[in-house]
């Protein structure tokens, strides 16, 4: 592994890898520069130690490296976040540095070994819930060695869908995210509502949960107790995949969005944090990663 006191690099500061943005494909890691070639092994991933009066061959500290890279690429970290991690995220208001902190928390004491409660941020669009589900993942797979992936819930029935025409069951798409040490599930409660969508969402979710894996959220909606008033309409009843379940999206509940079952799961799986300081991360600068105005 670098040394991480020595901070001479400026492409990496020390950590060994580079992150980059690659248009249309996730964000895809590798060596830095500087760690091109190990001054321990040479680069061929083994060094000579002594046994009794021999030597033998074990594998150098530059694998485990070779090794977060390769967890990290396989997270699928959407290019326009490539670049999210702890460091890059900005504090404007004190919910910011709150959540930051439940993330880091997170991703600090994580343990294979035992379960650990994951997370839900909610809040409106741009304040930063994403930037921390990428960040988790990042430090966890770069800076820990742990298996992660992200998913927006919405693109993940879209595969799902894209599946059944290519005679693909749903568990084709659904069985590499039940077993991921920790999985990051993007825009909860987006979906239309129907029964089928639910479906899909709680299996994977009580999957999940009975296996004691942890899970972090992000979604727009509100719980109950904090969710805006929904517009009353005398006699009327909204139903999941209806117009009406569409049209007042915004002023529903995260319950209502997701149901009884799989919100008493994520009450039980997570600790809620509001992330709602009234900025939007993306208008306040302008734009973020290779969208940013110049």
């Amino acid at each position: 592994m670098p040394d991480r006191e020595d901070r001479t690099c400026p492409e990496c500061g020390g950590a060994g890898y580079v992150v980059e943005q690659v248009l249309g494909q996730t964000a895809r890691a590798h060596r830095c520069a500087c760690q091109a070639s190990c001054t321990h092994c040479g680069g061929s991933g083994y060094t000579l130690v002594p046994s009794g009066t021999s030597m033998v061959a074990q594998p150098c500290s530059c694998r485990s490296l070779d090794e977060r890279i390769a967890l990290f690429n396989r997270v699928a970290v959407p290019p326009a976040i490539a670049k999210a991690s702890f460091e890059t995220f900005r504090c404007y208001a004190q919910p910011h540095a709150s959540a930051l902190q439940v993330a880091q928390d997170f991703a600090h004491r994580f343990r294979r070994d035992a379960p650990t409660q994951g997370f839900l941020f909610f809040g409106k669009p741009g304040a930063g819930k994403t930037h921390l589900l990428v960040a988790t993942l990042r430090y966890l797979a770069l800076e820990k060695g742990v298996a992660g992936r992200y998913v927006e819930f919405m693109l993940l029935l879209s595969d799902i869908r894209a599946g059944f025409s290519a005679n693909r069951g749903h568990m084709d798409i659904l069985k590499p995210l039940l077993g991921v040490p920790v999985l990051a599930i993007d825009e909860l409660g987006k979906e239309r509502g129907t029964e089928w969508e639910r479906s899909m969402l709680d299996e994977l979710v009580s999957r999940r949960y009975n296996s004691g894996l942890s899970t972090l959220f992000a979604t727009n909606y509100f719980p109950e107790e904090q969710a805006p008033r929904p517009r009353e309409v005398p006699g009327r009843v909204v139903r999941t995949g209806s117009t009406e379940f569409q049209r007042d999206a915004e002023s529903m509940s995260l319950q209502q969005r997701v149901g009884d079952r799989i919100y008493s799961r994520l009450v039980e799986m997570c600790t809620f944090v509001k992330l709602d300081p009234g900025y939007d991360h993306r208008k306040d600068e302008q734009g973020s990663g290779y969208w940013r105005k110049t």
